[in-house]
């Protein structure tokens, strides 16, 4: 039965120099040790493997043939304790890894992708896996593990004790108007003019502190009488507008990503109607990449890099 071989990564850096310049004494400078601390150190190292690595012959050094063979097994290994060392300082450090991030539609996170491409030019190690989930799902989302992060408004996850909150924007609701509805031919529309009309919006029927501050929101702006009509996804708020003739309450960016069928209007109201787009994870997450990615994802306006990415995406 064989014994155990302990070498540390030093005495291996130590042998490396001294096979490379056959030289005691250039391989201790190197080394910023004394002659006889390499020395010591390449001794014991050849104690422990049981063959000898150098052949000494009134001061000439050479290496036997063993010792050319362990050169390149040397190389080798800290060759892959210095990747596994930066690899796992990286991700230590949130450099690399894995995370997932939701986003309630396909139009959130174009918004986002000027972002998440920055991002990932200077992490590149760092693997994102995209999701879309209806705002009504992020919070189980969150908790099952299913993904990292949620990028969504934050009423109902501010008041979830498990889950933490960050902004990342501020945003305006605008009109999205099919180009057939009467609203089309306006510059902007009354709220007087607005009501009963079906207005078609992403749903947030399972978030009651969300649908609380969007009821709070229209009454201020003199919209209480709209009729307000639910989708789960973004996606089908446009197919509805297609379909119907009809009119709905979008972000305001949702305007960089549709077609000649839908127009954009400004509604005359009393107030603007808006939100924060906030980051959240669940406190316990302790997946480093976290807080790189949402510092990453923070913006206060849409820049123009923005700007000229949704261009490119339309043309």
């Amino acid at each position: 039965m064989g014994c155990a071989i302990f070498m540390d990564t030093r005495s291996l850096t130590y042998f490396v120099h001294a096979a490379k310049t056959l030289n005691f004494t250039q391989a201790a400078k190197e080394c910023y040790i004394s002659q006889t601390a390499i020395s010591l150190a390449i001794a014991k190292l050849e104690d422990e493997l049981g063959f000898l690595l150098f052949e000494r012959n009134n001061r000439v050094v050479g290496l036997t043939e063993a010792g050319k063979e362990f050169y390149n097994w040397a190389l080798q290994i800290l060759h892959s304790y210095d990747n596994a060392v930066k690899r796992c300082t990286n991700f230590a450090s949130g450099y690399s890894g894995d995370i997932a991030i939701a986003f309630a539609s396909f139009f959130d996170g174009l918004f986002f992708m000027p972002q998440l491409k920055d991002f990932k030019r200077r992490y590149p190690e760092v693997q994102i896996r995209i999701r879309t989930v209806s705002p009504n799902y992020m919070q189980e989302a969150l908790k099952s593990g299913e993904i990292d992060a949620a990028v969504c408004w934050p009423y109902d996850f501010l008041t979830d004790d498990d889950l933490t909150v960050y902004d990342l924007c501020n945003m305006n609701l605008i009109l999205a108007v099919n180009s057939q509805h009467p609203f089309a031919s306006m510059e902007r529309i009354p709220a007087e003019l607005m009501k009963n009309e079906t207005c078609f919006m992403l749903s947030a029927s399972n978030q009651k502190q969300t649908q609380k501050s969007l009821r709070k929101d229209l009454i201020r702006a003199g919209l209480s009488e709209l009729n307000i009509c639910e989708c789960s996804h973004s996606e089908e708020v446009f197919m509805q507008l297609e379909l119907n003739n009809s009119i709905a309450l979008v972000p305001d960016y949702f305007r960089s990503f549709t077609n000649s069928q839908i127009v954009y209007r400004e509604m005359d109201i009393d107030k603007n109607v808006g939100a924060v787009i906030t980051f959240c994870n669940l406190k316990s997450n302790k997946n480093p990449t976290l807080d790189l990615l949402r510092r990453s994802l923070r913006k206060q306006n849409t820049s123009d890099a923005d700007r000229a990415f949704f261009a490119q995406k339309n043309k």
